[in-house]
């Protein structure tokens, strides 16, 4: 045993001091918050502020806990936790979020209208969720994210019909498949995974009249993200008549025959 000699008194009434301070750190994190360098409390916030014409608010993103690389602070310099709420100057509330050492773990967004914006959540200890939506309320993408990457999109044109479908295996490793499609409905482009060992795919491109535009073979190469043209396509008019067929190796037209 140590020689030392502790007194227990003073270290009790040290711990309560330090559970006080930390409780009024606490108390004081139900106060106003701010963005670094953002105009200083009261959270409210114009929305020529927060909206982006084209993203929406998404202004927060960036302190995502699975993909952000920022983080909020108090206005005293303090990592920002627990729940907080920023509104519109209309007294609208604009955001709801829980925050961990500054970073975002579970948030909403709304429009000026009340109707929900975006809706962030985890699944489990690997996987999120991010829902947009627009401000009738059709959703206008669905997004789940492992650690940190896209797993598997959806988005929608706001008539609510499909724009944009991916798919990655569990693994993160390669493509499922991916689909586009026209504001119409009818598709864009698909690409289906045909032999998953050799990563092989078949691809077949339309024209918005619905008719196949040309078709073949794509291949993904080794250690890349890209996919290219392989083997054999087929070229086709707007009529569906084909024009034209290709060969080619890894991306590279090797020859052409036309019709």
């Amino acid at each position: 045993m140590s020689d030392t000699n502790y007194t227990l008194l003073p270290s009790f009434r040290k711990f309560s001091l330090l559970l006080l301070f930390f409780s009024m750190i606490g108390a004081s994190l139900h106060a106003q918050f701010t963005f670094v360098g953002s105009p200083p409390p009261p959270n409210k916030y114009k929305a020529s502020q927060v909206i982006d014409p084209d993203k929406g608010i998404a202004i927060y993103d960036k302190m995502n806990i699975a993909f952000g690389d920022s983080a909020r602070h108090t206005p005293k310099g303090y990592a920002a936790s627990d729940w907080i709420e920023d509104y519109y100057e209309t007294g609208q509330v604009l955001h709801k979020g829980f925050y961990i050492d500054g970073k975002l773990k579970v948030y909403k967004n709304f429009w000026e209208n009340g109707k929900v914006e975006r809706n962030f959540r985890f699944l489990d200890f690997t996987k999120c969720q991010m829902t947009i939506y627009y401000r009738d309320g059709q959703v206008r993408s669905d997004i789940i994210y492992k650690d940190g990457a896209a797993l598997k999109t959806n988005e929608y044109y706001p008539n609510g019909k499909p724009d944009f479908e991916e798919e990655y295996d569990p693994k993160m490793e390669y493509l499922l498949g991916r689909k586009s499609y026209y504001e119409n409905g009818n598709p864009t482009s698909i690409l289906e995974l045909k032999n998953p060992k050799k990563k092989i795919y078949y691809q077949t491109d339309y024209y918005e009249n619905g008719k196949v535009k040309e078709e073949g073979t794509m291949v993904l190469l080794p250690g890349t993200d890209d996919y290219r043209k392989d083997q054999t396509w087929k070229v086709y008019d707007e009529t569906g008549k084909q024009t034209a067929e290709e060969e080619y190796a890894k991306g590279n037209l090797s020859s052409q025959k036309k019709f």
